[in-house]
C-alpha cells in the first residue's frame, strides 16, 4: 500500500507493531459500540477508541486507557473527537 502508516508501541507488555491497513481490516463487519467519549473515525464509521485497538490487538480494553488508544490511532492518521 502506497501510504500506510505504522507505529510502534509497547502495551500490555507486548511490542506490537500496528498499520493503518490492519487497524481498517480488523474493524470490517464489526458493528461500532455506542460512544461514551473518545470516538475514531474507520471508514465513514465513528467507534470508540477502546473498542478499535482491541479489535485490531487483541489485547483487551480493560488492560489499556482511552488516551493510550487515541495516541496510537492518531498517529496512523485516523480522525478523533471527544463527546
Amino acid at each position: 500500500m502506497q501510504d500506510d502508516p505504522v507505529v510502534r508501541f509497547t502495551m500490555d507488555g507486548r511490542v506490537f507493531e500496528l498499520r493503518r491497513s490492519q487497524v481498517e481490516k480488523a474493524l470490517v463487519g464489526v458493528a461500532p459500540e455506542p460512544v461514551r467519549s473518545h470516538s475514531v473515525q474507520i471508514g465513514d464509521t465513528w467507534f470508540p477508541v477502546k473498542q478499535v485497538l482491541e479489535q485490531a490487538t487483541g489485547v483487551d480494553r480493560s488492560d489499556f486507557i482511552s488516551t493510550a488508544a487515541r495516541r496510537q490511532l492518531k498517529k496512523l492518521g485516523f480522525p478523533l473527537k471527544h463527546d
